[in-house]
């Protein structure tokens, strides 16, 4: 299984997918997005609360801006 990656600085390279992906095994409840090898948009969630999903990639954008202000 993969290491569990923190990144409360930002994260300084690319992690392959298969990393992320084994990483997040043990999480109670999962968004994936991304894009597929030619490009098309790909988003799965554990849940089908489409309100708790939508809170959940709010929530980690504003946590990603927060992290760029402070680069």
């Amino acid at each position: 299984m993969g290491e569990i990656i923190d990144f409360p600085e930002g994260t300084k390279g690319d992690i392959p997918v298969a990393d992320v992906l084994d990483a997040g095994k043990f999480l109670d409840m999962v968004v994936v997005m991304g894009y597929t090898a030619d490009g098309k948009e790909y988003f799965a969630s554990s849940s089908g609360d489409l309100k708790e999903n939508n809170w959940l990639a709010d929530r980690f954008k504003d946590l990603l801006r927060e992290m760029a202000q402070d680069e």
